[in-house]
């Protein structure tokens, strides 16, 4: 929580360098609300002792958090391949380090989480 809301507190008062829109200001205070809002469906989760959904907002939260690690892989190929890059592609590119994570997320919830404990995957028979 502190690194949502600390991220959110320095997208309001810190200074903006020229490259950053108002655009990626934009995301980093959606990303950073979803990020806090996450942590508190997570947490009101396990009080109710709903784990596989605590479980689902964690991940979530914690996809949300490493979005800045993921955003360098997102920034290198393009600086490598077409160079500099303009304040609109910047906040592209940062948007997309958080939605890869995102997606992750939201595979492997789908994949692990929704399927019942113990349960197996049975391939399908072929027709006659």
């Amino acid at each position: 929580m502190v690194s949502a809301l600390s991220g959110l507190w320095m997208t309001l008062f810190y200074a903006i360098p020229a490259i950053d829109t108002g655009f990626l200001t934009v995301q980093r205070l959606v990303f950073g609300t979803a990020m806090a809002l996450a942590l508190v469906l997570g947490y009101v989760a396990a009080r109710r002792r709903e784990f596989a959904r605590h479980g689902a907002w964690m991940i979530r939260a914690y996809a949300i958090g490493t979005g800045a690690g993921t955003q360098v892989l997102t920034h290198m190929p393009w600086t490598l391949l077409v160079g500099e890059y303009d304040q609109l592609i910047r906040a592209l590119l940062m948007g997309a380090g958080w939605v890869v994570d995102i997606v992750v997320a939201e595979w492997v919830i789908h994949r692990t989480l929704r399927r019942p404990r113990g349960a197996r995957r049975v391939p399908e028979r072929a027709p006659g």
